[in-house]
Parts: structure tokens; C-alpha cells; sequence
């Protein structure tokens, strides 16, 4: 095997060979991942895994093939690389398909991003194990009704080194560590309820080491009696872990993609209000010390803080060098990075659910459902609670939620400042008003 510092400069020097013609983008991925499930006290499965692989983009004369392998021996790689040219040769060509313009990349001397725990893969294993005894111990005997207790513990280490022929050669690395308990508890009418919480870091010492099955437990035994809820217009709280979810339509929609191939029904709205006055998103990959700090997306294009929306009004769409020849539009980026939605600071807005007067509906989760791409029609189904008064009355579940999305996004009506920092995507708990529900 060809060492793993050497091999990328190793493959350019055959794709050189091959042919002058040839433009190309290197990408050597080096990923370790430790997998740990403790079940009942005992250790269920444990998973150490570390892979090398090389991810090879052939441009030829307005024809672009990909191809990936982690046979990394010097004849394998060599052999490999000469049938990805001739595969690519076959392709029909498409002149929209080519490298980035270097004055768009990363050049280096940008911030050290601190997302990277190096020893995550030197932790003795017993250690991580101790830690999910810990966690597991809160719920362990604290109800008769628990039926199954599932304590996970997951880290990842990445580094990537691209390597692009008009001029880009740069390397990046990102870690994380999660950990997640799932609890099931004998419910009323056979129903068996399952909830669970859990935490994630950048570094292995940051980590909670208490609350996580606790939490995961309170969640789930608030479930026991879930029925649904009288169909209707109401208020709908979505929770911030599934928040969002509910947002992924909009962003889908933003995509070149889409908006090539008219399936978008953004298609055609930049710069008008779209969303609610509420709605302020942006993209800031360049905070160090967080999930999803990027100096560079995958096409070597030096990355910015964007802002997506702001007081509702769409400001970008994602467009990479492909689409923007494809549309006739200056290219942005290929995608997001780190999402924010910034917490809402009108003062007249409620200040949270004990403020709330009319029924309402907390959705917790989302369970299936679907939205039009080109109209933003959907359909989920939800569970949750029934609010009155800012109270919990009734766990929901058998309910589905109804509407468009551009209609239902300009009834946002608070934007709260509960977002967990060390998600990618920030996004708070969210009120909306007049929702459709159907359910009794």
C-alpha cells in the first residue's frame, strides 16, 4: 500500500500520464469510528472501524465520471484509475461539468476551526464503556414500566485531502462524539411508548456525563396514553430537536438542482418575502469551536457566512459551478454547512408556552408524509401533546399535519432561543398559527 501522505500525489502522477487532456479532483477520505450499545447493563455490540479511501473526479473534454475505491495498493490504484478513464471516455458529454474557478478557492491561512479531537481514537474503549454505564445508571430501576433501555455511544474522526488540478490543495478534519439513550415502557392499550435524548460533542471531555437517560426516560413515560387529538385549525409548537425537519422542504427547494429541473417552488422568488418577517437564517461555517466548520466546500470554494433569509426575504440559492452554467447564474455553494435560525427579539412576542391562552399542539416528533417538491403541498404525520393553557393535557399520537409550506412558513408567529449549540443545524422551537390537524 502506498502510504496514506503519499498515495493522492501517487494517483495524480498516473492520471498525468494517461492524458494532457484530463482535469481532475483528488479527495484521499480517512475515517475512524468507534460504535458502542449497551443493552440491560451489558455491552451489546461494539464496532472500531477505520477506513482509506480515494474519491476521483475525471473531467474530459466536457465529460465528468466519479469513481471511489479503498484498494489503495500501488497496482490496484493504477489499474483503477485507467478503467475510471475509459469509463469516463464513454460518457456523453456535458460542458456545464467542470472544475471551479480557482480565484473561488480556499487559499489557505484561515482559522485554526478547534472540530477536531484527536484522541478519540486513542481513548481506551473501557473508558467509553464507563461512560454509558454512567448514563445508563439514571434510568436503570427508576420505573417498573421500562421495558428496554438502549444506551449508545458513537465518535467519528474524518480527514480529507484534496488535491484539484487548476490549483487547489488543501486538507481538512472535523470529529464528534454522540451519545443517545432509547427507552420503551409499557403504555395503556398494548401501546408499547418509546422516547429518547441525546447529547453530542466535538471533544470526548466535553461530554455530559449525567441527564441524558434520565431525560431520555421523563420523554418517553409522558408518552403513556397517546391517543389522538380532536381534528382542527391550531396553534403548532414544533420542538426544537424536529424544527428542523419542518424546515428541510425549504432548503431542498433552494437547490440548483431543483430549480434546473422546475421541481421548486422557489423557483423564481429570489429576493421577495417568502417566509415570515421572523424568519432569519443564515450559513456560518467559520465559527471555530462547532459542528459544521468548514474553511472549504467539496469543490475547494472558500466558504462565507450567507445569509439565507432574512426578515423572510430569500437571498440565495445554492447553486455550485455545474448548475450556475446550467441556469445562467453565478454559482454560491453546493450546500450548508452550519445552519442558524436567530432567536426572535420583538418583545411583544410570547415569551414561551405558559404564555399561550388557546389550544395548541407541541409536535415532539414527525412519523412519515411527504412534500411536493414543485408546489410545497405536504402531509406528515405528527405526535406530540395537546396544550390548553400552556398545559399538557393529552399525549398526541395518529395525527397528521396538512398544508403549504411557503402558507403555513408566513404564519410563524415566535422564533425561541433554545437551539442546541452543538447540532449543525440550530434551529429553536418554533410557533406557528392556524394549522391544519386531522385526527379524531
Amino acid at each position: 500500500m502506498v502510504n496514506g501522505q503519499s498515495i493522492i500525489y501517487f494517483a495524480e502522477e498516473v492520471i498525468r500520464k494517461l492524458s494532457a487532456r484530463l482535469d481532475y479532483k483528488l479527495v484521499l477520505l480517512e475515517n475512524h469510528e468507534d460504535n458502542i450499545i449497551l443493552r440491560a447493563g451489558r455491552v451489546e455490540k461494539m464496532l472500531r472501524a477505520t477506513s482509506l479511501s480515494l474519491a476521483i473526479n475525471l473531467y474530459l473534454d466536457g465529460r465528468d465520471g466519479f469513481f471511489y475505491t479503498n484498494d489503495l495498493r500501488e497496482d490496484s490504484v493504477r489499474a483503477f484509475i485507467r478503467e475510471a478513464y475509459e469509463t469516463t471516455r464513454l460518457l456523453e458529454p456535458d460542458e456545464t461539468r467542470t472544475l471551479a474557478d480557482p480565484d473561488r478557492y480556499y487559499r489557505g491561512g484561515g482559522p485554526d476551526l478547534k472540530n477536531y479531537d484527536a484522541s478519540l481514537s486513542e481513548i481506551d474503549p473501557e473508558e467509553k464503556i464507563r461512560l454509558l454505564r454512567e448514563t445508563a445508571s439514571e434510568a436503570e430501576g427508576a420505573d417498573e414500566r421500562v421495558i428496554s433501555l438502549q444506551t449508545r455511544y458513537t465518535d467519528h474522526q474524518h480527514k480529507a485531502q484534496y488535491l484539484i488540478s487548476n490549483g487547489f490543495d488543501q486538507s481538512e478534519r472535523s470529529s464528534y462524539c454522540t451519545l443517545t439513550s432509547i427507552v420503551t415502557v409499557e403504555g395503556e392499550g398494548g401501546q408499547h411508548p418509546m422516547d429518547g435524548w441525546g447529547e453530542t460533542r466535538i471533544f470526548f471531555d466535553q461530554m455530559p456525563r449525567t441527564g441524558t437517560a434520565r431525560t431520555a426516560l421523563e420523554r418517553t413515560l409522558r408518552k403513556i396514553g397517546q391517543r389522538p387529538a380532536p381534528g382542527g385549525r391550531y396553534r403548532m409548537i414544533l420542538e426544537s430537536p424536529v424544527a428542523g425537519s419542518f424546515l428541510q422542504p425549504i432548503l431542498s427547494a433552494m437547490n440548483g438542482q431543483a430549480l434546473q429541473q422546475r421541481a421548486s417552488f422557489l423557483l423564481g422568488k429570489l429576493g421577495q418575502q417568502v417566509l415570515s418577517p421572523l424568519a432569519n437564517i443564515v450559513d456560518d461555517p467559520l465559527q471555530p469551536g462547532t459542528r459544521g466548520a468548514s474553511l472549504f466546500d467539496y469543490d475547494g470554494v472558500r466558504t462565507q457566512r450567507r445569509e439565507l433569509f432574512t426578515e423572510g426575504r430569500l437571498q440565495t440559492y445554492f447553486i455550485d459551478t455545474a448548475m450556475g452554467r446550467k441556469l445562467g447564474m453565478p454559482p454560491t455553494t453546493g450546500g450548508i454547512h452550519r445552519l442558524i435560525m436567530k432567536p426572535a427579539s420583538r418583545p411583544s412576542e410570547p415569551p414561551g408556552l405558559s404564555a399561550l391562552s388557546e389550544p395548541s399542539i407541541l409536535v415532539t416528533d414527525f412519523n412519515g408524509g411527504n412534500c411536493d417538491p414543485a408546489t410545497g403541498n405536504f402531509s406528515y404525520g405528527i405526535e406530540g401533546f395537546l396544550l390548553e393553557g400552556g398545559v399538557i393535557v393529552q399525549p398526541v399520537s395518529g395525527m397528521n399535519i396538512t398544508g403549504n409550506m411557503l402558507d403555513v412558513w408566513q404564519r410563524l408567529s415566535h422564533v425561541a432561543n433554545d437551539a442546541d449549540p452543538w447540532e449543525t443545524e440550530l434551529i429553536p422551537t418554533l410557533t406557528f398559527e392556524d394549522v391544519a390537524f386531522s385526527g379524531l
